[in-house]
């Protein structure tokens, strides 16, 4: 078949959907044909995987998609997780500082199925209701093991002296990175969408034989530098856009057409 082999990984928020986080008909149609036609779709995002089933119940996933920046490979179809990469260092004492410090600022821990958080703000209440997500306000001694991700949610400026303050600590472990203005994901130094997506390749060998993946905000510059046809929308920031193949318009132009138009020259 046509597209038999070829992948598509795409990042959700400012790239699938459009400004009003929604996934167009024609974005659907195109993805639909492109599996008719033996290709493989997954999404590359820093949601969990819940948000998927909840918010798009009939987009169609047939290849493990990437959840969590990275920190999770799970097949939405056998409800099975291929891998995951959980926060080995202790974080609790220097969240409770930060916490304490920065009380306008959201802090949110994400474990398998389940986000417990701090400081609720605005920012959390537009992402639950955006994704359809169930949280928890906590107490330290009821939070598990087992910490995939850690978002900091609240204004950009104090967001970057966060992000400041972890470079002071020398924490090495972590991969800090900003997936939405206002919204700081922190994860496993080792856990990212490319890394992911690397890992992918590798498992899936020759039966993947061409991998596109299409992104806009840092969190995706390893994902389309992975790939092996890295696109960025127009509203990418300017280190995706450096780190693609090519810049197509901005996410409220539906970008699946577009990527299948650019396929036909690698078919």
């Amino acid at each position: 078949m046509k597209y038999d082999g070829i992948v598509i990984y795409s990042d959700l928020d400012g790239t699938l959907l459009d400004s009003e986080r929604k996934l167009s008909k024609v974005n659907m149609d195109a993805i639909n044909y492109f599996i008719s036609q033996g290709g493989r779709f997954g999404v590359a995002t820093g949601r969990m995987e819940r948000t998927t089933e909840i918010m798009f119940p009939d987009l169609k996933l047939n290849v493990p998609s990437i959840f969590f920046n990275g920190a999770m490979a799970y097949d939405t179809s056998l409800k099975k997780v291929l891998f995951k990469t959980v926060i080995s260092g202790d974080l609790e004492p220097v969240l409770k500082k930060f916490i304490s410090e920065y009380p306008e600022i959201c802090c949110e821990i994400n474990i398998h199925g389940k986000a417990y958080v701090f400081n609720p703000n605005h920012v959390l209440q537009t992402q639950l209701e955006r994704e359809g997500i169930l949280v928890e306000e906590a107490r330290w001694e009821d939070i598990p093991d087992g910490w995939i991700k850690v978002l900091f949610m609240g204004d950009h400026g104090t967001l970057e002296k966060i992000k400041a303050d972890f470079d002071k600590l020398g924490r090495t472990d972590l991969n800090i990175v900003f997936s939405e203005d206002d919204i700081l994901d922190i994860m496993e130094k080792s856990a990212s969408k490319g890394s992911a997506l690397s890992k992918l390749k590798s498992l899936y060998g020759e039966n993947w034989r061409f991998v596109v993946a299409i992104g806009d905000n840092d969190n995706d510059m390893e994902l389309v530098q992975t790939a092996d046809l890295g696109i960025a929308v127009g509203n990418a920031s300017p280190a995706v856009k450096k780190a693609s193949d090519f810049i197509i318009k901005d996410h409220n132009t539906p970008c699946i057409p577009q990527v299948l138009e650019l396929l036909e020259s690698y078919l």
